[in-house]
């Protein structure tokens, strides 16, 4: 392994770890017990090392978030969105033009911003495809959920809210090239707001079989805030949000319908003490970065007023020891068969 940076900045350094694992880099973080041991705080330097096929690429990654000390995602260009109100039309920023689902998915998204990747792709292939079926994601931004579960789930009719006017622009755009403006409708407003006043909208409270979203995986009182307020709002993750997301979800599922979600594994408590007061049968897939390592995500599903237990599944393992993606993840990355590893759900 090669040492990629030497940090005693505890924020960044969960930013770099993030990153790393989102880009699928294999790292370890030494010297983290020496400062533990030595009671300092964060004060002495911790070293990051990732293998030597993948230095490069996360040399890359840091000089990007160096540069941007708010952090960026994604090869992200902080100055791409610089004056850019939240009434940003799709012409006023840069995006790029991604492949998901082997080439199935062709989807924009904006350079600078909250950007999908794997997490979106396993959380669409949480939803078995059962026929005729009404879904709605909380929180779409460009639409990768949405869109694959609708690639998927040929009969289903997909809906989706998001705060963000950009967003609805680089939704309604992806749903329409890739043909699929038909089952997939996305709605400007904010889950926030009273549902009598998101009804006129257009939702349907106790309406939908399946409600999904990725909410925001990060605690302001933990992590850098940006001052873009896309990103800002995007990665905002306060306890009484977390509250609030699952409101809005719970009062648009149908009785029995199911919950999905994907989040920070170290979260998990404050997830299931959401969920506990409104679903049941709550099942939890953890989400491996390699083997032998601890959960970093978790798919949490849970079933409107059911009173079952909750159930701990095996989970996934996302990565091999080289960082490449596990057959398993592939498969599912593979439109026809998103469902394969989830069929213990």
């Amino acid at each position: 392994m090669k040492e990629l940076l030497t940090t005693n900045d505890v924020v960044f350094l969960c930013t770099i770890e993030d990153a790393l694992r989102q880009g699928g880099i294999d790292f370890a973080v030494f010297d983290a017990s020496m400062s533990v041991i030595e009671g300092s705080i964060g004060i002495l330097p911790r070293r990051v090392m990732v293998v030597d096929g993948h230095y490069q690429r996360a040399r890359d990654l840091v000089e990007r978030l160096e540069q941007h000390p708010l952090g960026l995602q994604d090869g992200a260009d902080e100055g791409a969105l610089a004056g850019v109100d939240e009434a940003a039309t799709l012409a006023d920023i840069d995006l790029t033009d991604d492949l998901f689902l082997g080439g199935a998915l062709e989807m924009y998204q904006p350079k600078c911003g909250f950007r999908s990747g794997i997490d979106a792709v396993l959380l669409a292939a949480s939803i078995p495809d059962c026929g005729a079926m009404r879904v709605l994601e909380a929180g779409c931004g460009a639409g990768v959920v949405s869109l694959s579960i609708a690639v998927r789930c040929q009969a289903a009719l997909v809906e989706a809210i998001e705060i963000e006017e950009v967003n609805v622009a680089i939704a309604r755009k992806n749903a329409e090239r890739n043909h699929l403006s038909d089952r997939v409708s996305i709605y400007l407003g904010d889950l926030y707001d009273p549902v009598t006043q998101l009804e006129l909208l257009g939702f349907k409270r106790n309406s939908y079989d399946f409600v999904v979203a990725n909410p925001p995986f990060y605690d302001e009182r933990e992590a850098r805030v940006s001052n873009n307020p896309l990103r800002r709002r995007a990665k905002r993750a306060m306890a009484e949000t977390l509250e609030e997301w699952v409101r809005f979800l719970t009062a648009m599922a149908a009785p029995k319908g199911v919950i999905s979600l994907i989040h920070r594994a170290d979260k998990l408590d404050d997830l299931l003490a959401v969920l506990s007061r409104r679903f049941g049968g709550v099942k939890i897939f953890p989400l491996y970065p390699k083997p032998n390592e601890p959960a970093n995500r978790v798919i949490v599903q849970g079933v409107k007023g059911s009173r079952a237990p909750l159930t701990l599944m095996q989970g996934l393992v996302l990565h091999d020891e080289n960082g490449d993606y596990t057959p398993e993840v592939k498969d599912i990355c593979a439109a026809p068969n998103m469902h394969q590893a989830f069929d213990r759900l």
